[in-house]
């Protein structure tokens, strides 16, 4: 195994925002959209997943309890980036936050080539201050409506 392909880091990753949702949840669809990247991303949320509840059953003729995965989420994805008021994809970010609207997201990995497609909507941006040493950063809150599409 060559050693600079056993992993991958998040170094040069970029997201892209659409406020139009593709016909279909495939990559052909999410491709054709006119997506508006977002400045500025220090730091990158998770995108690709899902998160299981457990339903036990307990029965007094068996002192095991059984487990089994039961119904699931599509965990929120937190985004961090310093707040630039005129880059057009934090404003649209800006836009969702401040709505009910669902839109497109685009995660593209620059070290593998690889794409993450999903919809989400925009729980929050939050504007970050601190001391006189501190950036001033936006912090972001995606929560996802689709399952995410790898291309």
């Amino acid at each position: 195994m060559a050693i600079e392909n056993d992993f991958e880091t998040v170094a040069g990753q970029k997201l892209f925002v659409c406020k139009t949702l593709p016909a279909t949840k495939s990559a052909a669809d999410y491709a054709a959209l006119a997506w508006v990247e977002v400045g500025s991303i220090t730091n990158v949320g998770s995108v690709k997943g899902r998160s299981y509840n457990t339903s036990t059953l307990a029965t007094v003729g068996n002192a095991m309890n059984r487990s089994k995965k039961a119904s699931y989420s599509l965990p929120d994805a937190s985004f961090e980036c310093a707040w630039v008021e005129d880059d057009a994809g934090q404003i649209i970010i800006e836009a969702g936050a401040n709505s009910y609207d669902t839109y497109a997201f685009k995660l593209e990995k620059e070290q593998s080539g690889a794409l993450r497609y999903f919809t989400a909507q925009v729980k929050e941006f939050i504007e970050n201050n601190g001391t006189s040493d501190n950036n001033v950063l936006g912090n972001f809150v995606l929560l996802r409506q689709s399952d995410t599409v790898t291309a």
